[in-house]
């Protein structure tokens, strides 16, 4: 299906591109979330009017993505896992745990704007955070034994 997008969203499009998803997809979620519309004739002839409209609600988003960039800057995680005498974890550290750490401190990301690497052992690591767009922020994380 042809939608337009009212945001930018990551791993789809930016803002005001007209783009193809899965049916699915867009009737489930993307429109009734009010994140793009479908790309019918009439809505791709009224793009033009309302790109304005979609730049100054993706600038506020922008915005509003450099402020929570700037508050998560400094920010290091502990997380305390079980592990054998060599540091080898009993599991791993996945984007989910590290969402709910963060949860936990007061900043709510959602798992799948987390990049990290396969941490299956204790030490200290560094992990991306998607936050909008090209807006990302770098995070320590340190694994300790439980």
């Amino acid at each position: 299906m042809e939608i337009i997008l009212l945001e930018s969203l990551h791993k789809i499009g930016k803002a005001g591109e007209v783009v193809t998803v899965k049916d699915g997809y867009a009737n489930n979620f993307l429109i009734p979330n009010k994140k793009a519309i479908v790309a019918n004739k009439h809505n791709k002839n009224t793009l033009d009017s309302r790109i304005v409209e979609i730049n100054k609600k993706n600038e506020e988003i922008v915005a509003a993505a450099i402020k929570k960039q700037e508050s998560m800057e400094n920010i290091s995680l502990e997380i305390s896992m079980e592990c054998n005498e060599e540091g080898k974890l009993y599991g791993s550290v996945n984007p989910k745990l590290v969402s709910d750490e963060l949860a936990k401190i007061g900043h709510e990301i959602p798992a799948e704007m987390i990049s990290i690497q396969d941490i299956k052992s204790t030490g200290e690591f560094n992990i991306t955070v998607n936050i909008y767009e090209d807006i990302s922020s770098q995070l320590k994380i340190l694994i300790s034994k439980k």
